[in-house]
């Protein structure tokens, strides 16, 4: 074994002064007469030797990995996406890794699903940085067609009153539909729903966890079925959300989950429900879809 790695040594020193040769016979022609004494190269500031245990092979690990390792381990600065979702422990635990507390946070409180996450922005930050934060607003929807927004809209007015409405910058042509069903015929109403889009693109199926896992035969290559976690920060051309009121029960944070499942078409939602819908989705108009036998 000692053999073999000082073989493999001398062969990497080998390789090294091969590099440095090349080096030396590319140097400038105009400076092989009267070298600029001030002039060096890589030949000047290194051997063959040096150069090998530069790239002598060790454990790569990533920067989280290196700093999984050392508590010590700190930031100079730090970018957290769904910082919304944050408990306060977790707070504590990142802000001991940022010393200088130079972040940038993206997140949306309307969009906290986790019941340990935030609904203030000041709650949190105020005790690690006072008043030294500054708070950004995204006005501009680019994704949500104005059509769905329109939805959307009562519910973020339910979840927090003040927040700002970002303004969709286009129609899609697709007004919302909701279509009653029944317990029996739930499955077969979401298949018949999906076969009947005429538009491609990609579809999602976003329901409670239950109802997932009974719809789970439904997906497919172009059709997705998912719960409200798994669609955060996804988008898809048409969602179907199945039964809201099953959301909007099965978190603390329901109504922020509804908001979450509504805002994730760029084109066209649907809504199927077998009971009654929550009162804040009232507005949306009835479908009668009809379908072949």
């Amino acid at each position: 074994e000692r053999e073999r790695a000082q073989r493999e040594w001398r062969a990497q020193i080998a390789d090294a002064q091969g590099a440095l040769d090349i080096l030396t016979g590319s140097a400038p022609q105009d400076l092989e007469d009267e070298m600029d004494p001030e002039i060096l190269m890589a030949y000047d500031l290194i051997d063959a030797s040096q150069l090998a245990q530069r790239h002598d092979q060790g454990q790569r690990q990533t920067t989280a990995e290196r700093a999984a390792g050392d508590r010590t381990w700190t930031y100079g600065h730090v970018i957290v996406d769904e910082a919304q979702e944050l408990s306060e422990m977790a707070w504590r635990m990142l802000m001991r890794r940022i010393p200088n507390r130079w972040m940038t946070l993206v997140g949306d409180t309307a969009q906290t699903g986790d019941p340990a996450g935030t609904s203030s922005w000041q709650k949190i930050l105020e005790p690690y940085v006072a008043k030294r934060w500054k708070l950004t607003e995204l006005t501009v929807n680019y994704r949500t067609p104005s059509e769905i927004m329109d939805v959307a809209h009562r519910v973020l007015e339910e979840i927090d009153p003040e927040q700002s409405v970002p303004r969709s910058v286009r129609d899609s042509g697709f007004a919302p539909w909701a279509l009653k069903t029944t317990a029996e015929e739930l499955e077969s109403t979401v298949r018949r729903c999906i076969e009947s889009e005429s538009h491609p693109g990609i579809t999602a199926v976003i329901a409670g966890s239950e109802v997932v896992a009974d719809l789970a035969g439904i997906a497919s290559d172009t059709v997705s079925v998912l719960s409200v976690k798994d669609v955060k920060g996804l988008e898809f051309d048409t969602v179907l959300i199945v039964e809201p009121a099953d959301i909007l029960d099965e978190s603390p944070r329901g109504m922020n989950d509804l908001y979450v499942a509504l805002t994730r078409a760029t084109q066209r939602l649907g809504i199927i429900h077998v009971e009654s819908l929550p009162s804040v989705l009232d507005g949306v108009e009835a479908a009668e879809l009809a379908f072949d036998s």
